[in-house]
């Protein structure tokens, strides 16, 4: 059975924030090969992304973009191993990379090991406090640790960095829905639903908070456009059983495992 991953953790560009480390020293910075990496990476060309980014790395071993982008492409290609070795390798030649950082928690979300996510977005955040996407990772990471209301304060300031970020206004609304506060979810769903860039996540983030409203015919109407049917009350189901643990024992299961679209990528375009 598939499922699909409720919360936006990647965009599609490189790993950068407003304090990452230089990378302005030639002849890394203007290398013509990393524009075109990151475009075949946006197009989904991941296999040509991940070839250019090793080309690159052969040639300029110290060229820290490259081993970002090497990374989130390995993600993509949902080579998480490799990916977590290529970031690690980035920290140890750069240790003052956020974006390095960054991408590690990003590799621990997915394993599913939210507590290792946590310490390197803390480490991402320390070298660089205007790392948005850190600030989404660490919110993501405590949602999973059923601590919404830090989960909450992180995607407000991810957002306050970012406001037009449709993942992280609609990560934030998950957060609300999982902490009870489910009309404002759907307000806020509504919203972003609504605007031409809306994503399949946003559709279906809307269609998860109608169901927790018990809506069940408009959380169908909405998920229908990504989702059959018993995906979405698969879904519904999960985040129900989240639910009703929380109510009980204050945590949530800790044998379940995040619902997943095998089909679907992590990073979700803005």
């Amino acid at each position: 059975m598939k499922f699909w991953i409720p919360w936006g953790v990647l965009g599609t560009g490189v790993l950068l924030s407003a304090c990452a480390t230089d990378f302005a020293t030639p002849p890394y910075e203007d290398h013509p090969n990393l524009q075109v990496a990151e475009i075949a990476r946006k197009r989904g060309d991941v296999a040509q992304a991940i070839h250019d980014y090793r080309d690159i790395i052969k040639q300029y071993p110290n060229c820290e973009k490259a081993y970002i982008g090497l990374g989130m492409a390995l993600i993509d290609a949902n080579a998480v191993a490799e990916a977590k070795i290529t970031f690690e390798k980035a920290i140890a030649l750069f240790p003052n990379s956020s974006p390095a950082y960054t991408g590690l928690g990003i590799v621990y979300l997915i394993m599913d090991q939210p507590e290792n996510a946590i310490n390197s977005f803390e480490r991402a955040l320390k070298l660089c406090s205007q790392n948005a996407k850190a600030f989404n990772g660490y919110g993501i990471a405590l949602d999973l640790l059923n601590d919404h209301k830090a989960a909450e304060a992180n995607y407000r300031a991810a957002l306050e960095l970012d406001p037009t970020n449709i993942s992280y206004e609609s990560n934030l609304a998950l957060s609300l829905a999982l902490s009870g506060n489910v009309h404002e979810a759907v307000r806020i769903l509504e919203r972003l639903a609504r605007s031409p860039n809306a994503t399949p996540r946003v559709r279906q983030n809307l269609s998860l908070a109608y169901g927790l409203l018990g809506d069940i015919k408009m959380a169908k109407k909405i998920g229908r456009t990504d989702l059959s049917d018993d995906m979405i009350m698969n879904n519904i189901g999960y985040f129900e059983a989240i639910k009703k643990t929380q109510d009980v024992t204050g945590i949530i299961p800790k044998n379940n495992t995040m619902p997943l679209d095998a089909g679907r990528k992590w990073q979700e375009g803005r």
